[in-house]
C-alpha cells in the first residue's frame, strides 16, 4: 500500500529519532514490539493531522492496522521525497481560511488567531486554523472539517493524486 509520511529534516522521525533509509530500503518494527509500535503513516485525508517539515511517499507492507488519524504496517520503506513541499504556502492558505472566518465572524478571539498564524510554523498554523474554525463555527465537527480542508489543499498543492 502507499501512503505518506511526514518527517524531520533528513528523514528523521519525530517522534523516535529513527533516520530512515533514504534508498529504499525496507524498515521493520520489532516483531515482539506491542500494538501501536509498527511504522505509522496517513493516507492523503489524513496529511494535516501530522505536518512535518519533510513528507514521504512510503510503502507499506504487511497487514494494515487503520487508526483514526493514521496507518500502522509492520514494515514500509521510503519510496521519494515530495518535493513541492512548501510550508510558507500552507501556512498562507491557513492564514487565508482564519481570515476568512474573522471575517464572516469578527470577533477578538479570531482576530487574534489571525495575528498568531503569521507568527507560526505550519504544523501550529494547521491546528491553529482548525481552532479558529470551531470558534468561528460553534461546533467541534469544525475542527475534523478545518483538517478535511487542510487534506484536500496539501493534495491538490502537492498533486498528490
Amino acid at each position: 500500500m502507499i501512503a505518506f509520511k511526514w518527517l524531520s529534516r533528513g528523514a528523521i522521525a519525530p517522534f523516535t529519532g529513527f533516520r530512515w533509509p533514504v534508498d529504499g530500503s525496507w524498515v521493520s518494527a520489532p516483531q515482539s514490539a506491542p500494538e501501536g509500535s509498527g511504522v505509522h503513516a496517513c493516507r492523503v485525508e489524513h496529511l494535516a493531522w501530522w505536518i512535518g517539515e519533510e513528507l514521504w511517499r512510503v510503502e507499506l507492507d504487511g497487514p494494515i492496522l487503520e487508526r483514526e488519524t493514521q496507518i500502522e504496517a509492520p514494515r514500509a520503506r521510503l519510496l521519494g521525497q515530495v518535493t513541492a513541499w512548501d510550508p510558507a504556502a500552507f501556512v498562507q492558505a491557513c492564514l487565508g481560511r482564519t481570515e476568512g472566518f474573522a471575517a464572516e465572524t469578527p470577533t477578538t478571539e479570531l482576530a487574534d488567531y489571525v495575528a498568531l498564524i503569521k507568527t507560526v510554523d505550519a504544523p501550529t498554523a494547521a491546528f491553529v486554523a482548525s481552532v479558529a474554525a470551531v470558534a468561528a463555527r460553534g461546533t467541534k465537527q469544525a475542527f475534523s472539517g478545518e483538517r478535511a480542508w487542510q487534506a484536500r489543499w496539501l493534495s491538490r498543492a502537492l498533486d498528490l493524486f
